[in-house]
């Protein structure tokens, strides 16, 4: 399947670069191989099964996500009637000495939430923006997805065992399902049924933030998906949508964050 391409002349100079966006099957995939000539990002969206390259093997689920190289032969044992991925393809000539470094193989599997999961719909929201810079920004939220997936999917056997990653998760669905009410750490702390002290110490060591930078973070992302997909919703609709009781806070956070404010990002996504 031919990848889309980004359309920038300044591809084949970039280091890092997203170049396609697009959906495979499981049958696609059996001749990855073939095909390809990018990195990609591929997460599970429904399905299961397994896949193996070289000396490894993982299951695969909706909600996995996977690294896989080119020139590299996947085998797949499909579970179900199908499997469906989102894809996102990537080069650039900064990568193979790039993923040597952060020892990222032909075959990494991770579990895309926390930061993992709002840097890739960042990624996906950024693709969209009709900014000058806009290949530059999608650049850096590849080098920043990269290197945390350093630092967070190595956990990824590990983890999927522990039964404190698994009330985190249970957590995380919390804060997803209910950004926009008002949450406290205390609240938080009370879902977990532990002191907000430990709450605070276990959920750094996961995610590499506190549950209520997370939060923030969060809130921010579903903020830019209002800002882009609804161009009627304002400002002060969105502040208090996604969980802000003030506007002008939410305009100060927003741009602390971005660099812009909520208008201005949504003017890169007009017309």
């Amino acid at each position: 399947m031919p990848k889309p391409s980004m359309g920038n002349p300044l591809d084949t100079d970039m280091p890092l670069m997203i170049t396609g966006q697009n959906q495979l099957t499981v049958d696609e995939l059996m001749n990855w191989s073939d095909h390809s000539r990018d990195y990609s990002i591929v997460q599970c969206i429904g399905g299961t099964g397994r896949i193996a390259a070289k000396n490894h093997e993982f299951s695969i689920k909706k909600g996995t996500a996977l690294i896989l190289f080119p020139e590299v032969t996947y085998r797949y044992h499909n579970l179900s009637d199908s499997l469906r991925f989102d894809c996102l393809s990537f080069n650039g000539y900064l990568l193979p000495r790039f993923l040597h470094t952060l020892q990222i193989g032909e075959l990494r599997a991770f579990k895309p939430d926390g930061m993992l999961h709002i840097l890739l719909r960042e990624i996906t929201l950024a693709l969209q923006s009709r900014h000058k810079d806009q290949i530059w920004h999608v650049s850096a939220l590849l080098y920043m997805l990269l290197v945390r997936l350093t630092i967070e999917g190595e956990r990824y056997s590990a983890y999927e065992r522990s039964d404190a990653r698994l009330r985190l998760d249970e957590l995380i669905t919390f804060i997803k399902q209910n950004y926009h009410q008002d949450i406290s750490l205390p609240m938080l702390a009370e879902q977990m049924d532990v002191t907000e002290q430990h709450l605070n110490r276990i959920f750094k060591k996961e995610f590499q933030m506190t549950p209520l930078e997370y939060l923030m973070r969060y809130r921010l992302l579903k903020a830019k998906e209002m800002l882009i997909e609804n161009n009627a919703t304002t400002a002060h609709e969105i502040a208090k949508a996604v969980g802000f009781n003030s506007a002008s806070y939410f305009g100060s956070v927003f741009k602390k964050y971005e660099g812009i404010s909520p208008i201005e990002l949504r003017k890169q996504y007009l017309d």
